[in-house]
């Protein structure tokens, strides 16, 4: 057999190529296969006079394709696709325009074509010929390029199964060609899987499909293999962002950096990871170096009212938000950032809820929302959109069954609604995997003393207070703990010992938790008196006396007490009803 298919195609054929490494070998020592290796050739007795395959008769097979006739290394390089490997590519098939075979211009085509697509800012530096007749390579290109899918090609080999994927790069795709592209990959990766452009058309799908974690895993190796492509540095920084590494994604966004100082992309890109590192100032600088050059872009205004959110500077993030609601008022995330803005700092709960509201009809299975409608239930013990804080923090629970902050939230909405027993099965939950969280501590030991577990409050919190004396959650967790399991003489002992030298904030705890150990009304009295000298903002002292006045009848003093909790804690829906209910009593 050997000797027909030398008869027929000439020695070149089965000639080892023993030349200079290529950049496809020199990309971190890429190993292709070899594209003649691949494919078989259509049915066909005629001969490649005209640069096609042939198949030859059954007993006489082999496998060849397209690009047979051109040395082997020049194919792999372009089936590598870095922009070193298709440079070097194109430097090596170099002639006149004369010389060039069909299958050479369509090769030519091809790396043109890939190059541009997947790797916009590099400047080609070769020329392109016309192709005489339409064929798999150019048409598969061409369709791409109007946002066709083109299925026709039959995977005869790497570069006809990748070439319909590149309609992923296409502006105007459509959901169902973008679809067609996963089978077709994977058949790519599966022929070449250590082809650079593989690798990257695989992570960039992924990375549109939202599947971060397999996007990672394919960005990573292509990046392994080249990482001097902007375009690849950028996907991959992308996915490390959404999958909680911005540090990494910082720093491989660098050198992409120095070298595209104005680049819209990557500064955009570097905006977005200085802010996943919480680096607010230097996302600020980026945000104002984008809207210098674009400064119509709504998004990165938007943008910038986010970050001055994050700052506290709320004066201009809600100028920017003015000046953005002008053109859009019913993005989700001008619309959480406003509730964001109306609940931490205009304290007017009544608008946030309206807002976030409207963002859940608008949007009701964005987290963002249910997050936010999360913390003003938990804070106002009241519904939003109808659910309490636990009823919209299990929403979210269902995908994120671990997330801390969604479960405080939904605690603490427990607690202010006294549902005990499910309050304990999430502060348990909470605290067997934080168990150094003084906050956790605190609720956990409420919630036990609520349900008479004394012993478990006592243990928590002596075992709290061992490991972390000085701090102060933790030591109010201890003497609460403390004074419901010990004697009242152990207890004022241990109150009155910690009198003697601590902070004003915790002399205001010790008086006001004294004040219940007192036999007394004058001893109560003085001690919750003593408690607000040393604290006046003591919302826990006031509502005590509030409590002792109005069972004197004394209502005039209760409520003058009353209206300062309500002034301290205007959220709380709980205590704004007594006073209601009280104002209503008075008149």
């Amino acid at each position: 057999m050997t000797s027909l298919i030398t008869f027929l195609f000439g020695e070149n054929l089965f000639a080892a190529k023993k030349k200079n490494k290529t950049p496809a070998e020199n990309d971190k020592k890429v190993e292709v296969q070899q594209t003649n290796e691949q494919t078989s050739m259509p049915e066909n007795n005629g001969t490649p006079e005209d640069g096609t395959s042939i198949r030859l008769p059954a007993a006489n097979r082999t496998k060849l394709t397209y690009f047979y006739k051109i040395d082997s290394e020049i194919v792999k390089a372009v089936e590598n696709g870095s922009p070193d490997s298709i440079r070097w590519a194109m430097t090596k098939i170099r002639k006149s325009e004369s010389d060039y075979s069909e299958n050479e211009k369509v090769l030519i085509y091809v790396a043109a074509s890939l190059f541009e697509t997947l790797y916009p800012s590099e400047k080609r530096t070769w020329e392109v010929f016309e192709v005489a007749e339409e064929n798999a390579y150019t048409g598969a290109i061409k369709s791409a390029k109007n946002g066709i899918f083109d299925s026709s090609t039959g995977n005869e080999d790497f570069l006809l199964t990748i070439l319909p994927t590149l309609v992923m790069f296409n502006s105007s795709l459509n959901d169902k060609e973008y679809l067609n592209c996963e089978d077709s990959i994977l058949k790519a990766l599966e022929q070449q899987p250590e082809s650079v452009i593989s690798n990257y058309i695989a992570g960039y799908y992924y990375l549109l499909e939202k599947n971060y974690a397999l996007a990672e895993q394919y960005l990573e190796k292509a990046y392994g293999k080249y990482n001097k492509s902007r375009e690849i540095v950028l996907a991959y920084s992308k996915t490390l962002l959404q999958n909680n590494n911005a540090s990494y994604a910082t720093e491989i966004m660098m050198p992409v950096l120095e070298k595209n100082p104005e680049d819209i992309q990557v500064l955009k890109q570097m905006a977005y990871v200085s802010f996943g590192q919480k680096n607010y100032s230097d996302a600020e600088e980026y945000v104002a170096r984008v809207l210098q050059q674009t400064p119509n872009d709504l998004d990165f205004v938007l943008f910038r009212a986010k970050i001055l959110v994050e700052k506290n500077d709320f004066v201009h993030a809600v100028s920017l938000l003015n000046m953005y609601s002008r053109q859009n008022d019913t993005s989700l995330e001008y619309l959480v950032l406003r509730a964001r803005v109306q609940l931490d700092w205009s304290k007017n709960t009544t608008a946030a809820t309206e807002t976030i509201e409207r963002a859940l009809q608008l949007y009701p299975d964005s987290e963002e929302a249910l997050l936010i409608a999360t913390k003003i239930s938990s804070a106002t013990d009241s519904p939003v959109a109808g659910k309490y804080a636990d009823e919209l923090a299990e929403i979210i629970l269902k995908n994120h069954p671990e997330n801390k902050e969604v479960l405080v939230f939904a605690l603490d909405g427990l607690l202010k609604r006294e549902n005990w027993q499910e309050a304990y099965e999430i502060s348990v939950k909470l605290l067997k995997n934080d168990s150094d969280s003084s906050e956790i501590i605190q609720r956990h030991v409420t919630v036990c003393l609520a349900l008479g577990k004394k012993t478990e409050a006592f243990n928590v919190a002596s075992k709290a207070y061992a490991k972390n004396p000085d701090d102060e959650n933790i030591t109010q967790s201890y003497i609460q703990a403390y004074v419901e399991q010990e004697s009242r003489d152990d207890s004022l002992a241990l109150i009155n010992n910690l009198l003697t030298s601590c902070s004003p904030k915790m002399k205001s705890y010790l008086y006001y938790r004294r004040s219940f150990l007192q036999i007394t009304e004058e001893n109560t009295l003085a001690d919750l008196r003593a408690s607000l000298v040393a604290g006046p903002r003591n919302s826990d002292a006031l509502f005590r006396l509030y409590e002792i006045y109005y069972e004197k009848d004394d209502f005039r003093k209760a409520q003058y007490y009353l209206r300062q909790v309500v002034a301290i804690n205007p959220n709380d829906s709980t205590t704004r009803k007594l006073n209601e209910a009280l104002t209503q009593l008075i008149q």
